[in-house]
């Protein structure tokens, strides 16, 4: 058992955090308040290959393995919350393709995104269908060179600022989550509208409101195979899930810091915050919590460059790195007192946009409820 970091990956973790300090780190605050996507620095990261890791080299992407996607995810969010999660969040439509597309497909849409020319979604989410995923009503019907599309999307992240995103429909509603598939959509085709909502937290991360009326997608734009796109998802939501989980690891690691090095400067009753015990221990609680996070986001990552996703251990470590990543911006508000609760400091901000963790790429709930049955022995993916 070896938790020692390869050469090439402590190399990228370091020339990962040089850019993170430089272009990253200080335009947080800016970027929150103007609440608009950080398209440059999503341009710089893509040309040093920052976007899509583990995505194949012949469509613009690194080809490392997974464990390096995690590593430059924690960094991305340990500098800024907002602006790492979108810019992280830009491949989100990627692995659909890099597993289940054709090589056109690849060269076309992944390539796009890999360049930095375009963001990419994933359409899942619907007002009246979230965790329940066979739930979804947006139907695909077959016509001649294709399908036609209609529903409603919500909580679509990237949906209104992207040149496409992946959607997921009904190809035969009778047939429950068996008969759904994925299709991809260009948002400039007839049909698609987008409309931007506003959030508490993650600012700069766009999500959107998608609305599709009669929106031609022709046959080329199937993703794999009709009527197999709730097994695709599954394979999807194995790694999507670990990406979720380092980066609300990411944030807890950029809170803890700020909170350390503003409990070594801020005095009260004649000496440090950190000299009182009572901070020590809130210092203390927070260490172990992301250890832990970092210890079961990293080993879920290992699994999947193994080639042994566990659907269970990804949920794991979603779900405990964004229960830690709350509880520890959380903290790190406490300890910085009334300056924690205004926006002079970043822990506001981390502190908004981790909240969101526990609720995007299946919730907390749903994390316990997959966890519950892969140690029963019930999960089958």
């Amino acid at each position: 058992m070896d938790f020692e970091l390869s050469e090439e990956q402590k190399m990228l973790k370091e020339a990962v955090r040089e850019f993170v300090e430089k272009e990253i780190k200080p335009y947080g605050k800016e970027y929150d308040e103007k609440a608009e996507y950080p398209w440059s620095i999503f341009r710089k990261a893509a040309k040093l290959g920052y976007i899509g890791v583990d995505m194949p080299e012949e469509y613009g992407g690194a080809g490392l393995d997974y464990v390096s996607t995690v590593i430059v995810a924690e960094e991305f969010t340990r500098g800024d919350s907002g602006i790492g999660s979108a810019v992280l969040t830009s491949i989100l439509g990627c692995p659909m393709l890099k597993y289940f597309g054709t090589e056109e497909q690849k060269d076309k849409y992944l390539r796009a995104v890999l360049e930095g020319k375009t963001t990419s979604g994933i359409a899942i989410t619907e007002p009246e269908a979230g965790s329940d995923v066979a739930a979804i009503r947006t139907k695909a019907e077959r016509t001649e060179g294709g399908w036609i599309l209609n529903g409603t999307k919500t909580f679509i992240t990237n949906g209104s600022i992207s040149d496409w995103v992946v959607v997921l429909a009904k190809t035969k509603p009778e047939a429950g989550y068996k008969g759904i598939s994925a299709f991809i959509v260009e948002t400039n085709w007839d049909g698609y509208e987008a409309r931007k909502i506003e959030k508490m937290g993650l600012r700069c991360h766009d999500t959107a409101e998608v609305f599709l009326k009669n929106v031609f997608v022709p046959e080329k734009n199937l993703v794999g195979k009709e009527n197999q796109g709730f097994y695709q998802l599954m394979r999807f939501f194995n790694e999507s899930r670990v990406l979720v989980g380092a980066i609300q690891l990411g944030m807890a690691v950029g809170a803890y810091e700020r909170a350390l090095e503003y409990a070594k400067q801020r005095k009260a009753f004649g000496k440090p915050l950190i000299k009182h015990q009572a901070i020590q221990f809130k210092l203390a609680d927070m260490w172990k919590d992301i250890e832990a996070a970092r210890l079961l986001v990293y080993k879920a990552a290992w699994l999947i460059d193994k080639g042994k996703p566990d659907p269970g251990l990804s949920s794991a470590a979603k779900l405990y790195a964004s229960e830690v990543a709350i509880k520890v911006t959380y903290e790190a508000v406490q300890i910085h007192g009334g300056y924690g609760y205004s926006k002079e400091y970043d822990v506001e901000r981390y502190y908004r946009d981790a909240r969101v963790g526990t609720i995007y790429e299946g919730t907390s709930e749903i994390q316990r409820l997959i966890i519950a049955r892969r140690i029963a022995g019930e999960l089958h993916f």
